[in-house]
């Protein structure tokens, strides 16, 4: 009898979690849209040429897939070459009990399912998740750079609260800053938001819902930590005014983002499973986000400077 009851409770209490997150999303998304008015931001429109080789720099299988699903499914249909380019193994995932080398192997599995129905060549590095040298780290990426020669580069950043992705974007900037590759880069936000004080490419991806989805359904063993991923396009949507989904993004030069990744590291909150506390995500690092936009300013200006001699 108490067994029974007990799993009633927690049934109730589940429901009841998921309505009051509903509700609180829904109002934070009412104040995202009401800020979006007042500010009026105006970044510029994703487009593509239809002729580029664009790569997905993804620290852990799915990361690709909570950043820019619709952006790299949209570079596919628009005649784009999109690689995926997965850093670690995502061994140290405790989902469904595996031990590092299962989890290692299901993840490939699922990050291979994952480029193939974003229409994108997977490139497996496999770096044992935690357990890799920053020498490793930068040879693998400067392989991957090196075969598939991107215009753009789609990538993590030290906007970050993960130690992994952080990692993975200092070695990324390390590989740019040494050997010449000029692409531009474009940030994505994997749990933590760029939020409108860097975002200066926005893209409406509400017609590609269902394909986001799909992608996003390939990955099972992650489905409790990418329940909160799509609560980012829903406010980005809210805030420019465009459809029901919006993937953002903060584009520069490759030498910008290799002098951003110089700085010390900030402090930064991801977004949690339930939308409660989702303004807190906003609002911590705001300082260190200020002075990434302050000197990407001034790098526009000093580009323009130069141009115009």
């Amino acid at each position: 009898m108490w067994p029974e009851r007990a799993a009633t409770a927690r049934a109730l209490l589940r429901a009841a979690n998921g309505l009051g997150s509903r509700r609180a999303e829904a109002l934070w998304g009412s104040v995202s849209a009401r800020a979006g008015r007042w500010l009026r931001p105006r970044p510029r429109t994703w487009s593509s040429s239809g002729c580029e080789r664009v790569v997905v720099i993804a620290p852990h299988p799915d990361d690709e897939a909570v950043g820019c699903a619709g952006t790299a499914i949209r570079h596919q249909q628009r005649g784009d070459a999109v690689h995926v380019a997965v850093v670690t193994d995502g061994s140290r995932s405790r989902a469904l009990g595996l031990d590092r080398e299962s989890m290692g192997r299901c993840r490939e599995r699922e990050a291979r399912a994952a480029a193939a129905r974003m229409g994108a060549h997977c490139h497996w590095l496999g770096l044992r998740e935690g357990d890799w040298s920053e020498e490793r780290g930068r040879a693998a990426i400067r392989r991957a750079l090196t075969e598939i020669d991107p215009a753009v580069v789609y990538a993590p950043s030290a906007i970050d609260y993960h130690p992994e992705h952080c990692r993975v974007a200092g070695v990324l900037a390390a590989v740019l800053s040494e050997s010449g590759f000029a692409p531009e880069v474009r940030l994505y936000a994997i749990q933590v938001p760029l939020t409108p004080l860097l975002i200066n490419v926005i893209h409406d991806v509400s017609d590609l819902e269902d394909p986001i989805r799909t992608v996003l359904a390939s990955y099972p063993s992650q489905r409790q930590t990418l329940a909160n991923c799509s609560r980012l396009r829903r406010y980005a949507a809210r805030f420019y005014g465009m459809g029901t989904q919006v993937e953002g993004f903060c584009a520069m030069p490759a030498t910008l983002y290799c002098a951003l990744h110089r700085r010390p590291q900030g402090r930064f909150r991801a977004l949690g499973n339930r939308a409660w506390k989702d303004p807190l995500a906003l609002g911590a690092g705001v300082l260190e986000r200020l002075a990434w936009s302050r000197l990407a300013q001034a790098n526009d200006r000093l580009r323009v400077v130069e141009a115009s001699r």
